[in-house]
């Protein structure tokens, strides 16, 4: 049962369906006034590396976040696992390890998750400025798989979107799952949210079915500063 989900995404006009990914995350809680240094040496050090094809590494600065996330930055790292694999042994040797000093001097790492995603989307809104992401504990994968698919077909996304799971460095809430999307600006992501009846109906619907066998475990509202 746990494999309908596979089989039940849906292909609309306005939706692209894409291979999936793996991302490691590590959030950054940077002193203040030194956002301006944590740039500069996340852009020299991945600038000058021969990045894998098909990895992307992304600063986000973190606009609205729940009580529980210390950290002012998220810098990831997705792509294919074989990319990130060579990514990773691309951090390493004395360069690395300069760089990670300074940024130690710079900002303290509060924690480094990774997972993998499930289904995505518009693909191609995926630099978007504006992300935001919603964190879950899901005791019943297949269910939440199922009635997210309906909520989307009912409340389609404008921007990019995806569906994944943690597999590493989840916190003692025990988050499983997560939905990320993008905006194309400032006002989109204030403005997001179900907006005829039935979005709301679909809305709703998700929110009382998924509660039975999951925990909301909150957002949080990034900007993309860079992407390499």
């Amino acid at each position: 049962m746990k494999k309908i989900f596979f089989l039940m995404l849906f292909v609309a006009s306005n939706l692209i369906l894409a291979q999936n990914i793996v991302f490691e995350q590590v959030a950054l809680k940077v002193k203040p006034g030194s956002a301006g240094q944590v740039l500069d040496l996340v852009d020299g050090f991945y600038s000058e590396i021969d990045k894998p094809e098909g990895v992307y590494i992304t600063l986000y600065a973190i606009n609205f976040k729940a009580d529980d996330i210390p950290a002012t930055h998220f810098l990831t790292f997705s792509g294919s696992v074989e990319g990130l694999a060579k990514l990773r042994e691309l951090r390493s040797g004395d360069k690395y390890l300069l760089y990670n000093s300074s940024m130690l001097r710079h900002s303290e790492i509060t924690s480094i998750s990774a997972g993998a995603t499930i289904m995505r989307m518009n693909v191609d809104k995926a630099r978007q400025p504006i992300a935001q992401i919603w964190r879950w504990r899901v005791e019943d994968p297949a269910a939440f798989g199922n009635e997210f698919t309906d909520l989307i077909k009912s409340f389609p996304q404008l921007g990019y979107l995806s569906l994944g799971q943690f597999t590493h460095g989840t916190s003692s809430k025990g988050e499983s799952h997560y939905a990320f999307t993008t905006h194309e600006n400032y006002a989109a992501a204030l403005s997001w949210g179900p907006k005829t009846q039935s979005q709301q109906q679909a809305f709703l619907k998700f929110q009382k079915a998924t509660s039975k066998y999951s925990n909301f475990l909150g957002s949080a509202t990034m900007s993309n500063i860079k992407t390499w």
